[in-house]
């Protein structure tokens, strides 16, 4: 029986592609360097720690990076995805174990887990001195290609059974969390990938269809 829940973020639980997007599109990242530094990552010149230090100093105006909240303003405006809140509630209500993991932003994934009740957050940061501007350091906790790394601490560190475990996704990102889970969700998939390895498929976006597939 399923006793744990694991929420990728961005297109789960809020309406957002990529909470990266809002960052690079804010702060007026050039887009031929972007381009450039993901297909870095993705030919394996790079690691993601290296992708995040690199995308973040694309964001320099006037020789400087912005400010913790400036970043915080760009992510601010976002909105849940339908039935979020009350598929959260009624989850929390039965005593499952939720955890969000997310290759974003941690400032929006700890946000939007503060709103809905979720604590247990895995996501990816940045380092500020001591006036709260960004240092152009990472703070990298999750790989966008490796959630199946976070998913095997959190077993271990809870005695947790793939059996236990329901994993929601929506892209092949989520993939490796899929292979790790007694149970999984392709969640208005944006990919024919994730739909393929997913045990099941939704395509309604309202969270609350995931409640179908949960013994409460």
């Amino acid at each position: 029986m399923v006793s744990a829940i694991f929420f990728d973020l961005d297109g789960v639980l809020i309406e957002s592609h990529s909470s990266w997007e809002r960052l690079h599109e804010y702060f007026g990242a050039n887009e031929e360097k972007r381009k450039e530094n993901m297909r870095r990552y993705f030919s394996k010149e790079i690691d993601y720690g290296q992708w995040i230090r690199e995308d973040v100093s694309l964001w320099k105006k006037d020789g400087r990076l912005p400010h913790k909240s400036e970043v915080e303003k760009a992510l601010k405006n976002y909105v849940f995805i339908d039935g979020a809140r009350e598929c959260v509630r009624i989850l929390k209500e039965n005593e499952l174990k939720l955890f969000i993991i997310s290759a974003g932003i941690d400032l929006l994934a700890q946000n939007a887990g503060s709103v809905l009740g979720i604590y247990d957050i895995w996501a990816n940061g940045f380092q500020y001195d001591e006036k709260g501007y960004l240092t152009g350091r990472d703070v990298w906790r999750v790989d966008l290609l490796r959630k199946d790394i976070i998913i095997n601490k959190i077993m271990e560190k809870n005695d947790f059974k793939k059996e236990d475990i329901m994993s929601i996704g929506d892209s092949k990102y989520d993939i490796p969390m899929f292979c790790l889970s007694g149970l999984s969700i392709a969640f208005d998939p944006k990919d024919e990938e994730v739909k393929n390895e997913a045990d099941i498929t939704i395509c309604e976006r309202n969270l609350l269809r995931i409640l179908e597939y949960i013994e409460l």
